[in-house]
């Protein structure tokens, strides 16, 4: 045994550590936590994190809150025979006093910790509301004494002998003690006896104590998530998952929902809107992909059958026994990045709520996601799969021959009909495509170098000569060679309209580097004359180059994996004009059509050039 005053000496720095760890930045979603409360000590146990601003930020300020003590013990080490009592001596306490304010020890509510909460002797009774941020229920048990500790349960009272009824045994050797309020004494805290007529609340913390040895029965199910006690897309993330277990020892039904988020506290992010959640589904075995399941507020659509709109309870898992196969599901969640609102930067937020059917535990879990930036460097390929025929069908006398019109120069047969269907390539064409945004406007290259500046920072630019010379071994030169390449690589710029982009390319007749008519070398395609004393006029001997794209960003697929991965991406319809221009004003258009796909592969808003 080892004596409690030996216990937790460092525990001064711990707690200094676990509420700067608390107050790291985090997803922002938002719930208040109700805690019903008596004149004198209350042991509340806190399922939010309220650790964005100080205890005196959060606290009411008529003073009704007079003190709160924190029970964080630094190891599992400890033995403790008897329920403790807030007390300046035990180093396993940490206070706050509406007195001293900014200049206690504790200074941060953080979440899955229990509390001693003293309220005014003068209040007969007092509900807490604290806002927050709702996180995955979490305790490290020791076995070798008690443990001061909450169970999550739904709103309303709860009796022991009903929450613990999965587990029945455990209960028969637990002890369990309350602390309902008042002074401390023999009623305060008390052991309880009859816990079939005894209730409590959720955030009500108690001591307990198992004979049995270690346990992990906190409930009928457990939320079991990895690393963050709730889920975090941030700015890039698509994908999340955690996995529920059956508990008890008999079938259990767990059901989710989709809340939305209270308003954000004064100071922090505001919410703009609900995040566009998506449930994997099943795994169709015709495409081999999985099914995409829309979570929206009060969801109405079941897991294993999305149509069916008969389940009110939101999309809920059939969970055989404790240990039997298929006890515990993993949750796949994804976000569909291109249907979130607001501007960049903007969060959007909501809350998972988590039950069982028969309505003993309830998990609150947040959700946030940031609208992410569009600007940086794009790269992708467009895949020329269609070109539309030029096929002319010419007009005949009665005996088959060709009918001639006369024109201006003479005559030219008559063209009764242009076919200009669009038909399909023995083999897909690709073009590279390069795009720069800067968060407002978008240009295409026809090279960009991405590597490191003389001062070592990573840039994305229009020349070579920007970058360091003794780090050239890292860059990277991208290249579009189907585009007109120039010395002074020129971006083209890009319109938007609505969710189409348009470039011009032009290609002047008398461009040698670029045109693909003038062979500098060959008499008949330098543009010059007999004498190659005279430039030649367009149309003689090469033709203008104007093309034109449209690229029309299409939304992402109906799977899964398209509705989150894919909505990184940007993808859509590839159409593209070509103009040739002869002597004159005479033009001939062709045009080809494909599909394109363009990926991120730089944040830096900065074009160096």
């Amino acid at each position: 045994m080892i004596p409690v005053s030996r216990m937790f000496g460092r525990l001064g720095r711990v707690l200094a550590w676990i509420q700067l760890l608390w107050i790291l930045p985090a997803g922002a979603q938002w719930i208040t936590q109700t805690n019903q409360l008596k004149a004198g000590w209350n042991a509340v146990a806190l399922f939010v994190d309220a650790s964005h601003a100080s205890i005196s930020e959060v606290m009411p300020a008529d003073g009704s809150i007079e003190e709160v003590w924190l029970w964080k013990p630094s190891s599992t080490q400890q033995f403790i025979d008897s329920p403790q009592v807030p007390t300046g001596s035990g180093s396993q306490w940490s206070k706050w006093t509406f007195n001293l304010g900014p200049s206690s020890e504790l200074q941060r509510l953080i979440p899955n910790a229990s509390y001693y909460v003293k309220v005014k002797d003068s209040a007969a009774t007092y509900a807490w509301l604290l806002k927050g941020k709702p996180v995955a229920p979490q305790y490290a048990w020791t076995s070798s004494g008690l443990n001061f500790i909450g169970f999550p349960v739904p709103d309303g009272t709860m009796g022991y002998e009903r929450f613990f009824q999965p587990v029945p045994s455990l209960l028969e050797t637990a002890e369990i003690y309350r602390s309902p309020g008042g002074v401390f004494g023999t009623g305060n805290p008390i052991r309880v006896f009859d816990t079939s007529r005894t209730v409590f609340n959720r955030g009500e913390a108690v001591w307990m104590r198992v004979s049995a040895g270690y346990n992990r029965y906190f409930g009928p199910f457990e939320v079991s998530l990895s690393g963050n006690r709730s889920i975090q897309f941030g700015k890039s993330g698509t994908q999340a998952s955690f996995r529920i277990r059956n508990q008890s020892n008999s079938t259990n039904v767990i059901r989710l929902q989709v809340l939305p988020s209270e308003v954000a506290p004064n100071g922090q992010t505001p919410i703009v809107g609900l995040p566009p959640l998506i449930l994997r589904g099943a795994l169709d075995p015709a495409t081999l992909k999985h099914t995409a399941i829309p979570l929206s507020t009060n969801e109405v659509a079941d897991a294993a059958d999305p149509e069916d709109p008969a389940d009110p309870d939101g999309v809920s898992w059939t969970l055989p026994p404790q240990g039997r196969p298929g006890s515990e599901v993993q949750v796949v969640l994804g976000i569909a990045r291109d249907e979130l609102v607001g501007k960049p930067g903007d969060m959007s937020a909501c809350i998972l709520r988590i039950t069982d059917a028969a309505g003993l535990l309830q998990v609150d879990l947040g959700v946030s996601a940031i609208t992410g930036e569009t600007s940086g460097l794009w790269v992708g390929e467009a895949r020329v799969t269609q070109v539309v025929q030029y096929l002319k069908t010419f007009e005949r006398d009665p005996v088959g021959k060709p009918v001639v019109s006369l024109t201006e120069n003479g005559g030219a047969y008559s063209v009764l009909i242009t076919n200009e269907v669009a038909g399909g390539v023995s083999r897909p064409f690709p073009m590279r495509l390069i795009v720069h945004n800067d968060g407002t406007n978008s240009v295409l290259l026809q090279r960009v170098f991405l590597g490191l500046d003389p001062q070592t920072n990573t840039i994305v630019a229009t020349q070579q000569r920007f970058l360091h010379p003794a780090q050239l071994g890292s860059a990277r030169r991208i290249s579009a060679a189907h585009l007109p390449w120039s010395a002074q690589n020129n971006p083209w710029p890009m319109t938007l309209t609505g969710n189409v982009s348009r470039v011009e390319i032009s290609t002047p007749y008398d461009s040698p580097s670029v045109n693909p008519f003038i062979h500098q070398y060959h008499p008949d395609h330098d543009n010059l004359n007999a004498s190659f004393n005279q430039v030649l006029p367009k149309g003689k001997e090469s033709y203008s180059v104007k093309r034109t794209l449209w690229l029309s960003q299409q939304a992402a697929g109906f799977d899964y994996q398209s509705r989150t991965s894919g909505s990184l991406d940007r993808n859509g319809v590839y159409d593209e004009t070509i103009e040739m221009g002869g002597s004159g004003s005479n033009t001939r258009t062709f045009r080809v059509l494909g599909t394109y796909t363009i990926n991120r592969i730089s944040d830096l808003p900065t074009l160096t050039r």
